[in-house]
């Protein structure tokens, strides 16, 4: 934050004693649903951590950036010993459900509609209770599949953040699907992957997008039992502009 004119080193001492008693930001060690199994660490020998946010992170938050989407930014500020833009999506998931959590609290407070009868339901969610889904210890990438229709073998590498403006739009997804595919048949240059796809079959085209999909993580189907109808529904956490208010 920039200090109006008229700034010394007399006030400062007298801000320095006024804050003294200012809790510190203490960095927390994670460990990743994916184990940190596919990425280059910073410095390999340290753990990645998590500090909570302080006011000008929120103000990061709220600005964003041309260049990077607002949560990115924020996890950029916040963890070490990692690139953000390297992340699997359910990483980062991991990272912001944790950012929330040890900044704000653990009860996270929000509305979710019953699915029988659209009752709002005011409910306080746990985040230190969903459960989170680790890979297992063979967990890794390139992964090999089989295009079941033209019976070739394709070897598929997961999206990251960085990969998230590609999938964003579904009418997209199958246009950007070289940009995940390593190698088909043997063949890794790319401009032969693109046309390649561009004749798949449906089927075998489902067969890729469904293999970038990771069934591990953190659990975020949440269930609901309606105050007004008692109707039990399995809905989606939701993360929206309240998520990083204070409960």
């Amino acid at each position: 934050m920039n200090q109006p004119q008229g700034f010394d080193i007399g006030k400062q001492r007298i801000i320095d004693d006024i804050l003294k008693d200012l809790p510190t930001s203490v960095e927390t060690e994670v460990i990743l649903p994916s184990e940190a199994k596919l990425y280059i660490l910073k410095d390999p020998s340290s753990p990645i951590t998590l500090r909570p946010m302080t006011f000008e992170d929120e103000r990061a938050l709220i600005s964003g950036s041309k260049d990077m989407d607002p949560v990115s930014l924020l996890l950029q500020r916040c963890v070490t010993n990692i690139n953000i833009a390297e992340l699997l999506p359910m990483d980062k998931l991991y990272l912001l459900m944790k950012l929330r959590e040890i900044s704000y609290g653990d009860e996270y407070k929000t509305t979710l509609i019953c699915q029988n009868c659209r009752f709002e339901n005011l409910t306080t969610i746990k985040l230190s209770e969903l459960a989170v889904y680790p890979v297992p210890d063979d967990f890794h990438e390139p992964v090999e599949i089989t295009l079941p229709k033209i019976g070739k073998k394709a070897k598929i590498r997961f999206p990251r953040v960085k990969d998230e403006k590609y999938l964003a739009k579904s009418e997209s997804v199958f246009d950007n699907l070289w940009r995940f595919v390593v190698e088909i048949d043997g063949h890794q240059d790319k401009s032969i992957i693109a046309a390649v796809l561009d004749k798949l079959p449906l089927v075998d085209m489902k067969t890729i997008t469904n293999s970038l999909k990771l069934e591990y993580g953190l659990e975020t189907k949440v269930k609901l039992v309606c105050n007004k109808c008692q109707g039990t529904s399995l809905l989606e956490l939701p993360i929206d502009a309240n998520f990083f208010n204070v409960s």
